[in-house]
């Protein structure tokens, strides 16, 4: 199971759904691991113009919190996904 502090399970849920998911999609597009890591900046950068603009902030305000959010991501265990793709 996903470690996440106090995290609501149900949330622990979604996030490793959505991770397996994107792994999948990652593996049968065809991009070299390289290139999907790309593809997940891409995406983060896009995710944070968007919520950038339905909050208010500047856009380069959310892409600083989607970096560090990234970097956290990066320091947990991939071994959850095992459940999710086997």
């Amino acid at each position: 199971m996903l470690k996440l502090g106090d995290t609501d399970p149900r949330l622990i849920d979604k996030l490793g759904t959505l991770a397996a998911r994107v792994v999948e999609d990652a593996l049968a597009s065809g991009l070299t691991w390289d290139q999907a890591v790309v593809a997940l900046g891409i995406a983060a950068k896009a995710m944070s113009a968007k919520a950038a603009s339905q909050g208010g902030a500047a856009p380069a305000e959310y892409a600083l919190h989607a970096e560090k959010r990234l970097k956290e991501g990066m320091d947990r265990s991939a071994a959850v996904l095992k459940a999710y793709l086997s």
